[in-house]
């Protein structure tokens, strides 16, 4: 479906993701095995690093070609008042300002200067004292003339606060300010991560990636909900690089979706329920048995394309947990034998608490590197859909599956 919600937060979505993935690229290109990468504190994302302070205000764009940026910019009086604002908090001396945007700069602006960490910012902060006297003049005209709404209501805040800046605040702010235009957008950043990890096989470069960018987006997000200190060190960032590098090395399986939850969307297959249901189960069992049924099947999938010969792997090890399973179905179907249903219904409850609780502790693993439980409570549901394995004693029949 292409039809656009007009109250859809995707552009502030991808803003946030783009923040996140370009401070990946930028931690990851920093020489310092010391530097720190922080988001949303004092800036979109404060890089430390060398004993400075880099604060970087991302201007973030889809377009294939987003509008060159000038001095009247509403992009450039945001991230003005933006630094402005968190002025009180800096050592502007040992701080640099970074404006990172996807766009570039209008060949004759005076915002070209911004690219040089030396040349004068005179002629800038003239040609932005200019165009905050004429925005300010320009919505004191408007309400003489009883004009409504006033013009640039947008741009007007910062450029109140730049004006009643003294002219050598403006000028030490410019002095500590750099532009970096004409970066990549989010479609692109993983890909531009992947070029720069020459120290892996071309092959592997965009595997590796991608796991890179799936770690990096659960510390942030454990970041913000407090699950980790806020500050992501780059030494971090290398030693789970190394670990995704050997696990290549040693065709290691890793189990990426352990702790994962499934989309919002997400439907399960309806005989994980058919299966539950037959048994008499509670909805708290179905829930988890839909969870862990989907982490085993994205876990499955993963490996499958990582490296096709695993498919053997896995299905053997499919028969090993049904070998488990039959042994214990077989004595239920006739323990039951000809006793009634609420007393089969019972036992096969019984047979799927045994699958979620008991076998992942006395079966063993698939891999010594798959360790927590929730491949082998999964792997029991995918296999229920198909009937391999079942709860109740009759499920066969009740199901419509074929011996």
């Amino acid at each position: 479906m292409d039809i656009t919600n007009p109250h859809s937060a995707d552009a502030s979505a991808l803003g946030f993701l783009y923040q996140a993935q370009y401070a990946l690229l930028r931690l990851w290109k920093e020489q310092s095995d010391e530097a720190v990468v922080f988001l949303e504190t004092l800036d979109d994302v404060v890089l430390k690093a060398n004993g400075e302070t880099i604060l970087e205000q991302l201007k973030h764009s889809l377009s294939e070609k987003p509008d060159a940026i000038t001095v009247a910019s509403l992009n450039v009086w945001k991230t003005l008042k933006a630094w402005i604002d968190v002025l009180p908090n800096l050592d502007l001396p040992r701080t640099w300002l970074h404006l990172v945007t996807v766009a570039e700069i209008s060949p004759h602006s005076p915002l070209k200067i911004l690219l040089s960490e030396t040349e004068s910012r005179d002629e800038l902060g003239a040609a932005l004292q200019e165009e905050a006297r004429r925005v300010i003049q320009e919505r004191a005209d408007a309400a003489a003339n009883g004009t409504k709404p006033l013009p640039h209501a947008r741009r007007a805040p910062a450029c109140e606060a730049f004006l009643r800046l003294s002219e050598d605040v403006q000028a030490e702010i410019l002095s500590r300010a750099r532009i970096m235009p004409g970066q990549q957008n989010i479609r692109h950043i993983e890909d531009e991560l992947a070029k720069t990890l020459t120290s892996v096989l071309s092959k592997d470069q965009s595997h590796v990636a991608a796991v890179m960018v799936e770690w990096w987006n659960r510390q942030i997000i454990h970041a913000h909900c407090g699950k980790r200190d806020k500050a992501i060190p780059r030494f971090e960032l290398v030693k789970r690089h190394m670990e995704i590098v050997a696990d290549i090395e040693h065709d290691t399986l890793v189990d990426y979706f352990a702790v994962e939850l499934p989309p919002e969307s997400h439907k399960s297959h309806p005989m994980v329920a058919n299966q539950i249901s037959l048994v008499g189960g509670t909805e708290a069992e179905f829930r988890r048995a839909v969870t862990n049924e989907w982490r085993a099947r994205e876990t499955r999938s993963r490996w499958s394309t990582e490296n096709p010969s695993r498919r053997e792997l896995i299905a053997r090890y499919d028969d090993r947990l049904a070998e488990e399973w039959s042994d214990r179905h077989v004595d239920i179907s006739d323990e039951c034998n000809g006793l009634s249903e609420e007393t089969k219904q019972s036992k096969g409850r019984a047979l799927l608490k045994w699958s979620h609780y008991e076998a992942p502790d006395k079966i063993e693993s698939i891999a010594p590197s798959v360790t927590t439980p929730s491949y082998i409570r999964g792997t029991y549901q995918v296999l229920s859909i198909d009937g391999r394995v079942g709860w109740h004693p009759d499920y066969v029949t009740l199901l419509g599956f074929k011996k």
